[in-house]
């Protein structure tokens, strides 16, 4: 899944499926009616008179030949068609998602360009299709209904000659006439059947991607210590981690810094197991995390994202999530804790308050802050924490900071710092750039030998000093 974009992923498990939905809903009657029907109806003029039999069947297969001209390359030009479909969906998919950035930053143009473009491009490719079968196709619909200018005149001549009665030779048109209709639906099934074969072919192969290797059996960790030994990643042919190798101590708090892009985040989620790595071990207590169940792994492990997420229920629900059985007097303080009980009184129905669609009736501050109040709650013995402070306000980071050293007081935790002053006091601090650890130690030890850290250390005091600068000239306004 890792290896997919989101419109790849809507257009196999939506559009994928719906087609055919369409296709095994009418395949099975429909396509019965449509073989029965013109056999019957052959099986009547035969009986009637098989002259007449004979001509009806005259132009099936000039029809045929057309058909199978129209289906030539049908392989290539869909998988064509797939490409150039999920490009579509793709394009569409982040033009709505980014559609208050694109605003913000008045890129409405280009971003508009490029979603124009994607649809062109999908336009252009059925266009192409169409004009390669069009005229394939008019014979096609033109020959195999067409029997009717054999029965016709040489029925009227039979009739003349005395061979067939008026009667006969009135049914043999009606028969006639009737016969290639269900025909062409039957040989449009043909095409639905062929389509059904790629579609099946690309849902399998996205259902059947590598799934994470889960065991059932327990091998008990000796301690809540994480060790990467030699650890490497990529998304596709993107390489993300190279070689990379450290260890987290019990009750100390590790941080990984380093510029974006780095491959910070992705260590965190590998920790969790959100996905498998390509080389090397992680450990848990030195048992490897491959090995320990996911239901194990999750409950040794809190989470706490930067892009806070809620569900579309209450924020009661919302919290609880950390702890199932938890009780509301329990949810209650850890919302406390984290800072959380003040605006949550404010709402309509307080903890009963629905959060909204991805927790939309909340600023970013407030979502993190309520994450921060899950984790919290959960009080697993690992934490994790993906900038955690990244959206809360001036006025609430202190107490923030308050909650999560909380949080993290005995536990092994792992923070990632955009933020340099926030992990000073870090045990250890690990430098991360271009997947790969540069250094590692204690703020004191890394701007004494570091150069990548000493630049980012004095990039951060820049920053500060250029904010209280700002901060004066307001004062002084």
């Amino acid at each position: 899944i890792k290896k997919r974009t989101d419109g790849n992923i809507k257009m196999h498990m939506v559009d994928d499926v719906e087609s055919m939905e369409l296709v095994l809903a009418h395949m099975i009657p429909e396509g019965i009616a449509n073989i029965l029907t013109p056999l019957l109806t052959i099986i009547l003029l035969f009986i009637i008179d098989w002259r007449m039999a004979l001509l009806t069947l005259a132009t099936i297969p000039l029809g045929l030949i057309a058909f199978s001209l129209m289906s030539s390359n049908f392989k290539p030009r869909m998988e064509k068609f797939a490409k150039s479909n999920g490009h579509m969906n793709t394009t569409i998919v982040e033009y709505i998602t980014g559609m208050e950035v694109i605003k913000a930053f008045n890129q409405t143009t280009q971003s508009y360009n490029k979603y124009t473009n994607a649809v062109s491009d999908f336009k252009e490719h059925i266009i192409d299709w169409v004009e390669h079968t069009r005229k394939y196709s008019i014979a096609y619909l033109v020959l195999l209904p067409a029997s009717i200018i054999f029965v016709l005149p040489f029925g009227g001549m039979f009739f003349l000659n005395g061979t067939i009665t008026l009667s006969n030779y009135i049914l043999c048109m009606l028969l006639a006439l009737g016969f290639a209709d269900p025909l062409i639906r039957l040989t449009n099934f043909f095409d639905n059947i062929a389509l059904l074969t790629v579609n099946e072919k690309a849902i399998n192969q996205l259902l059947n991607e590598k799934e994470l290797e889960l065991h059932s059996q327990m091998t008990k960790p000796t301690d809540y210590s994480i060790a990467f030994n030699n650890v490497s990643f990529a998304y596709e042919d993107l390489d993300v981690l190279k070689d990379v190798s450290f260890t987290c101590k019990p009750n100390t708090v590790t941080a990984l810094v380093g510029p974006s892009g780095s491959g910070k985040s992705t260590i965190a989620k590998l920790i969790a197991r959100f996905w498998d790595i390509d080389t090397g071990t992680i450990t848990l207590g030195g048992v490897d995390t491959s090995k320990i169940p996911f239901e194990t792994l999750m409950d040794l492990i809190s989470y706490v994202s930067q892009d806070a997420y809620l569900f579309n229920t209450s924020i009661l629900e919302n919290i609880r999530m950390g702890k199932p059985d938890a009780t509301e007097e329990e949810i209650k303080l850890a919302a406390k804790n984290a800072v959380c009980d003040e605006f949550i009184k404010e709402t309509d129905k307080g903890y009963e308050t629905n959060a909204g669609d991805a927790g939309d009736r909340f600023s970013g501050g407030q979502k993190q802050r309520l994450s921060i109040a899950r984790a919290l709650l959960k009080n697993a013995p690992i934490v994790i924490l993906d900038e955690a402070t990244a959206f809360t306000d001036p006025e609430n980071e202190d107490k923030i900071q308050q909650s999560i050293n909380q949080l993290i007081k005995g536990k092994t935790v792992i923070v990632i710092a955009h933020r340099l002053s926030t992990v000073v006091n870090a045990d250890n601090i690990i430098v991360v750039d271009e997947g790969r650890i540069v250094d590692q130690g204690t703020h004191e030890k890394l701007l004494a030998r570091c150069l990548k850290y000493k630049i980012m250390w004095g990039i951060h005091l820049e920053a500060m000093s250029w904010d209280l600068k700002t901060k004066e000239v307001n004062g002084n306004a």
